[in-house]
């Protein structure tokens, strides 16, 4: 996309990471304890810093600085499965807050279409620079997804999650 949009277009994404921020910090709040509070504190987090990552692009374009510098990313994505585990294997507390049964759908459409959002961007990407960000992007929304993924089934089906991630088989092989 041109210079132009691509600007309007990071307004757009502050906007949108600066609502997941304050939707995951609610989350986190309105549960005391628990895996639930544990995840979605990690999203706020994770949110913020996608906040402060599009910022540094925000202020590179506005002093008409290149995106080489505001588009590097830490290579820091890790495997949202192997995240949750960890979590999961050290709660205490496995039954869901009221609140977190609902705020795991709204969280689950919200990365919906944050993933959307940057897919979108990415289709209309020139600059390979951009392209590079947007795709880290998609992947880190679409590891929230998972991650939200993942713990919607442990509180649905606890047994069930156990067994998929054994990757054990009901007939003793």
């Amino acid at each position: 996309m041109n210079m132009e949009n691509f600007k309007k277009w990071v307004c757009k994404a502050i906007e949108m990471e600066e609502k997941g921020k304050k939707f995951y910090e609610k989350a986190a709040a309105d549960c005391d304890q628990g895996l639930g509070k544990e995840i979605f504190s990690m999203l706020r987090d994770d949110e913020l810093k996608h906040i402060e990552r599009i910022k540094e692009i925000e202020k590179a374009l506005n002093q008409n600085q290149g995106l080489a510098n505001a588009c590097a990313l830490p290579d820091d994505h890790q495997d949202p499965g192997n995240i949750f585990r960890k979590i999961a294997a050290r709660s205490q507390v496995h039954k869901a807050c009221p609140s977190t049964v609902k705020a795991l759908k709204t969280g689950i459409d919200f990365e919906l279409a944050l993933v959307k959002f940057y897919e979108d961007a990415l289709e209309k990407a020139q600059d390979n620079l951009e392209k590079q960000f947007l795709k880290h992007m998609v992947a880190e929304e679409k590891g929230h997804y998972d991650l939200l993924e993942d713990l919607s089934f442990y509180y649905e089906d606890p047994e069930g999650w156990a067994i998929e991630q054994d990757k054990a088989g009901l007939d003793g092989a």
